[in-house]
């Protein structure tokens, strides 16, 4: 089997508080069968995943797995009991976490091609994961969506162009997973206004929403960015995520 399984434990250091949240990435390229279908779906997640066409079951099924990878390291939950998770979608499709617990928990998932994230957090402590391929084909239509802002402010640094652009976009798709609103709302209301270039990640803020930041670094050949509170400190082991899925620097420099 060629599953790759990363979790990690997030401290969230507030300036008052501290939460935790797990962090899951996940890849797979061999195909799922019905029995790991069985071991990872709740029977009401079985009825969805049954309707799919083939590239999207493998898609789905990686993200729910990544999902129940995090919730079950979150809460000390035994792999076995996996298909006892059910993560329903919401009115604007976000995941819902059905699960009897005292402390309000919640998930963030993203999947691209072979390859899936998933952050599950305190719903005290709103966090926003994506993952999207850095592929020249995606440029053109990024581009579109860029603010002239956006634009002038990767032409000013020494950034592969292609991953630049991946950057901002998986940023914008993490913010708005925070929000909830998903891609609903014009991009433009997500322009980012500062980025700065740090040793193994870029670090991104918001024109409108000042009080979150983004964190975004390479996993591969993808762009994955994390959004949180501006005022949270974390640290994310990203030279070890590198190591596993392959790479070496946060954006290339050209």
């Amino acid at each position: 089997m060629d599953t790759l399984l990363y979790l990690e434990e997030l401290a969230f250091i507030r300036p008052d508080n501290r939460f935790k949240a797990q962090l899951c990435l996940s890849s797979r390229t061999t195909p799922y069968e019905d029995a790991d279908a069985l071991s990872v779906l709740h029977e009401q997640e079985l009825a969805y995943y049954r309707k799919l066409q083939y590239i999207r079951k493998h898609s789905f099924m990686l993200g729910r797995y990544c999902a129940k990878q995090a919730i079950s390291a979150y809460t000390r939950m035994a792999e076995p009991q996996l298909g006892q998770l059910w993560v329903q979608q919401g009115v604007f499709q976000q995941p819902v976490i059905m699960l009897p617990r005292t402390e309000p928990l919640q998930i963030t998932i993203t999947h691209c091609d072979h390859i899936a994230a998933a952050i599950a957090f305190p719903e005290a402590h709103p966090v926003g994961i994506d993952l999207e391929k850095i592929d020249g084909a995606n440029v053109s239509a990024i581009e579109s969506r860029m603010t002239a802002n956006e634009k002038q402010m990767i032409a000013d640094t020494s950034l592969d162009y292609e991953a630049a652009l991946t950057m901002l976009w998986t940023s914008k798709e993490s913010l708005s997973k925070i929000l909830k609103t998903g891609l609903m709302t014009p991009l433009s209301v997500y322009e980012i206004d500062h980025m700065d270039i740090k040793q193994d990640c870029m670090v991104t803020s918001y024109t409108n929403f000042a009080q979150y930041s983004s964190v975004s670094f390479r996993v591969g050949r993808y762009m994955c960015s994390i959004t949180h509170p501006k005022r949270t400190e974390f640290k994310v082991n990203i030279p070890e995520i590198q190591q596993l899925f392959g790479t070496s620097s946060a954006v290339d420099v050209q």
